[in-house]
């Protein structure tokens, strides 16, 4: 039993609430950060602040996350997903939205649209070889 509970806690403690990952996304004059900590991914335009146009997801448990595209258009960014629980936060100017969408709406990979997924590794290898143009910083 001693063993069991070991366990459980172990799990518990070993989540990715110490997890803290940073991408900059850049395109022509807009760039877009993501900050990914314990259960939420959060979409800065332009600077990290608490008083910057963001959207964030959430999310928990083994098999969940986020993916989607950022499309890049006209000094703004539109996050189109399929996966994930979007919500977003002084966005008057809709200078970054998102919006859902299904299976058979997924743009292509062409200028200023870069897939993005909460696992950063797949997201490098689907925009490998695509002519999307944007600039992509990730720190880990």
């Amino acid at each position: 039993m001693r063993f069991f509970l070991s366990l459980i806690l172990l799990v518990i403690f070993s989540s990715c609430c110490d997890t803290h990952v940073e991408v900059t996304y850049e395109y022509e004059d807009v760039v877009i950060k993501r900050v990914d900590e314990c259960g939420i991914s959060t979409f800065y335009f332009g600077e990290i602040s608490d008083s910057s146009p963001r959207v964030w997801t959430t999310y928990s448990g083994i098999n969940d996350g986020f993916s989607g595209y950022l499309v890049f258009e006209k000094g703004r960014v539109e996050i189109l997903s399929g996966d994930g629980y979007f919500e977003s936060s002084n966005n008057n100017e809709k200078q970054i939205d998102f919006r859902y969408i299904d299976i058979s709406e997924r743009p292509m990979l062409t200028k200023g649209v870069y897939y993005i997924m909460l696992a950063t590794n797949v997201e490098k290898e689907r925009n490998v070889n695509t002519v999307s143009g944007v600039k992509v910083d990730y720190m880990d």
